[in-house]
């Protein structure tokens, strides 16, 4: 049986323990937060999936080291401003085959991007973009955006009110309850919802242009009360006869995430979340519907697909070409660090 290590018992780590357990895994999970673990066991997991399973274990952080395994994976869900110390942590202490870091995989002021990027080169890291490997992200990338012959403006919008997210954490009173209501630990819009720019990052890439290279038009606006973190941020460039958008907010409800292509007289969409448990892809030709594509999902199977994708990576060119590829992880902070929060 392949084991798995998390840090974190928030809502990804809850989220990776059940699908790890729903793929056979041995699941062990540990948090610096001894209350954090019982608030999981208690009410997070049972709230989520019905009842508690007793057969996760979970280990007091101070007892990781003693911890005589190999382990198959070890996810690192934890708040972004602890990533690279953990990941530190891990590299010294514990024996694991490969590792996935949740996004962002690191928050915009850490300080040391360089350096832990040329280590993850020859090691088996990973960085939690999951809708890029997702069935229907995959299905339009390759069947779609690749057959089009002249893409004339890619537009990504992602986009999810606080409700949304709070929901999720029913544990916190407001963003400013952890690292999502500070920009300067990882919170905001747009390193919150960096998915989206993820996405637009992966496909600029396939048409050779770099964000950080490209000249673009920003604005962040951030919140009023505090200044604490960006809940409106957009740009536009262009760049090889492509104009690109991208908008991300922390205000409107019922999300919307999406991602839409124009070329002449056509346009294609790709909805995540297009109703509950559904992606769908859609294309139209001089405004009328001409060809639909409906994936069925469930929260779970979202993980499920991550950690599956990642245990079916074998070699160093196999992960290198993977869209959880930690560089372009790398690249979406550095662009959010360098163009848009500066």
């Amino acid at each position: 049986m392949k084991k798995i290590l998390i840090f974190g018992s928030g809502s990804i780590g809850n989220h990776m323990a059940y699908a790890s357990k729903k793929l056979n895994f041995d699941v062990f999970i540990t948090d610096k937060n001894p209350d954090a673990l019982k608030r999981m066991k208690k009410e997070i997991y049972p709230k989520r999936y019905g009842k508690w399973d007793n057969q996760i274990k979970q280990i007091n952080f101070l007892q990781i080291r003693k911890i005589n395994k190999i382990f198959d994976l070890v996810i690192i869900g934890t708040p972004p401003e602890t990533h690279s110390k953990l990941y530190d942590f891990c590299k010294k202490n514990i024996k694991f085959k490969k590792l996935l870091i949740e996004k962002p995989i690191f928050h915009i002021n850490e300080k040391k991007i360089k350096s832990l990027k040329k280590s993850m080169k020859p090691a088996f890291i990973f960085c939690g973009y999951n809708h890029s490997i997702s069935p229907s992200f995959e299905y339009f990338y390759k069947y779609v955006f690749k057959k089009i012959k002249k893409i004339k403006k890619i537009d990504v919008k992602w986009c999810e009110a606080w409700d949304g997210i709070l929901n999720a954490h029913f544990w916190l009173k407001s963003q400013f309850d952890s690292y999502l209501g500070d920009y300067k630990k990882g919170g905001g819009s747009l390193q919150e919802h960096s998915h989206g720019l993820h996405l637009l990052s992966l496909l600029l890439k396939e048409k050779k242009i770099n964000l950080l290279k490209t000249k673009i038009f920003t604005n962040s606006i951030f919140n009023k009360r505090n200044a604490k973190y960006d809940f409106f941020s957009t740009f536009f460039g262009y760049d090889k006869q492509i104009y690109f958008s991208y908008e991300t907010d922390l205000i409107t409800q019922p999300a919307e995430k999406k991602i839409t292509l124009y070329e002449s007289g056509k346009k294609y969409e790709w909805i995540c979340n297009y109703k509950k448990g559904l992606d769908i892809i859609k294309k139209y030709s001089n405004n009328k519907l001409e060809f639909k594509k409906i994936f069925k999902k469930t929260r779970s199977s979202e993980f499920e697909n991550e950690i599956k994708h990642i245990m079916n990576i074998k070699n160093l060119n196999q992960k290198n070409k993977s869209n959880l590829n930690p560089d372009h992880a790398i690249d979406v902070v550095n662009f959010i660090k360098k163009r848009c929060l500066k």
